[in-house]
């Protein structure tokens, strides 16, 4: 936020700053309100109260950007595609959950992934938005990737999905116990051996980087175009340590 616009806090508390709030016509009971405004004070985007998470946070970055003709970067547009009021699960089986990681975290609509162990087999599971990728098209890039010998279903419609495309490999998740996941030094095999794995990264772009550097082909610009600025510093700044 801070390389891209100037933060300003302004509490709804505080005597000092009834002047700013009266001065948009602000109510001191209003929700967490965020505005982006130009440099004459105008919004640039219409107000919004009860922006409470990361997505609905970053998306309204995005359209700020757009409203002053400006870019956006790649790193903020995959945090602004994130609803997480409408993500659901998915879980599948295969012969490798670090391949499966990287192979699945690199689908768009993918928000997150996590390697896990169901009945003793390696499993990875993941977090989707459905407005983006549907489920029964996630399911088909899965069997594609070779990524489904076991499909693991939370919902009655996954499940009725699933039996069309795998038939018996497809089965209800484990619903009485939790997820055994896997040892820290397999989650994100491929990016936690790279040279971006002392990098503070949200779940997405995590889940993106680790499937770029899992293929040794892929160019260090397309993973540092979803960086953000201080990611990049702080990637240069560990460089010159060694």
């Amino acid at each position: 936020m801070e390389d891209l616009f100037v933060p300003v806090l302004v509490y709804n508390n505080k005597p000092e700053d009834k002047t700013v709030l009266d001065s948009f016509s602000e109510p001191a009971w209003n929700n967490p309100v965020v505005r982006f405004l130009d440099s004459s004070g105008r919004d640039l985007i219409e107000r919004k109260a009860g922006v409470w998470s990361m997505g609905p946070l970053a998306k309204r970055m995005a359209d700020s950007l757009v409203a002053s003709k400006r870019g956006v970067p790649k790193y903020l547009q995959l945090v602004a595609s994130i609803d997480e009021s409408r993500l659901e699960k998915a879980s599948f089986a295969m012969h490798c959950f670090w391949e499966g990681e990287a192979k699945l975290g690199s689908l768009s609509g993918v928000v997150a992934t996590r390697a896990a162990w169901v009945d003793g087999k390696e499993v990875v599971n993941i977090l989707f938005d459905p407005q983006s990728l549907e489920y029964e098209a996630l399911l088909k890039q899965a069997k594609a990737m070779e990524c489904s010998s076991t499909v693991y279903t939370w919902t009655d419609k996954q499940l009725e999905t699933a039996a069309k495309h795998v038939g018996e490999q497809s089965m209800p998740a484990p619903a009485d116990k939790e997820p055994e996941f896997a040892a820290d030094s397999d989650q994100k095999y491929y990016l936690r051996n790279s040279a971006y794995a002392s990098l503070p990264l949200t779940e997405i772009q995590a889940a993106r980087i680790n499937a770029l550097v899992s293929d040794p082909k892929t160019a260090a610009t397309s993973i540092h175009a979803l960086l953000s600025p201080r990611q990049k510093a702080m990637l240069t700044s560990a460089d010159e340590k060694k």
